[in-house]
């Protein structure tokens, strides 16, 4: 059995293909999944929460980008500030792109997405794109050895 925080079987394993600027979306429970796709976690209304979902991935994966759709911050303020926190709480938090996309727009990340993962939320508009990042530090002068060009 794992000892880390995501015990979650496909999760992990989509986590853990993730190459640099990959996508990832977590979503409310009415989004639209295609079964290729998808990891469901819903059980019920409300279980589990979007931001729960979120910080366990967030505690896995090296975020460059968080994409949020836009009306989150109306129907859903509470979920926001929580996702808004957990984003502050990573490691490279002042690294981290916050961005906002108004629905009609945002929806589109479901075709690029390598995962969507559905949650249990049930606010309406509540969902997010977690674009992966880094684990390391290339290094600079454009050799990826380690050595200057000689």
């Amino acid at each position: 059995m794992r000892k880390g925080t995501l015990l979650n079987g496909p999760l992990t394993g989509l986590i853990g293909s993730l190459g640099h600027s990959d996508k990832i979306m977590v979503t409310d429970a009415g989004w639209p999944i295609p079964e290729n796709a998808k990891i469901d976690l819903c059980l019920t209304h409300g279980i589990p929460r979007l931001h729960e979902v979120f910080s366990v991935i967030a505690s896995e994966l090296m975020i460059e980008k968080v994409i949020i759709d836009a009306e989150m911050r109306a129907c859903g303020p509470q979920v926001h500030d929580v996702i808004l926190e957990v984003i502050a709480a990573q490691e490279n938090a002042d690294e981290i792109v916050v961005a906002y996309e108004e629905h009609d727009v945002f929806k589109h990340h479901a075709t690029s997405a390598k995962g969507i993962v559905r949650t249990g939320e049930c606010i309406p508009y509540c969902n997010l794109v977690i674009v992966a990042g880094l684990a390391f530090t290339p290094p600079s002068g454009g050799s990826h050895s380690g050595r200057k060009a000689g």
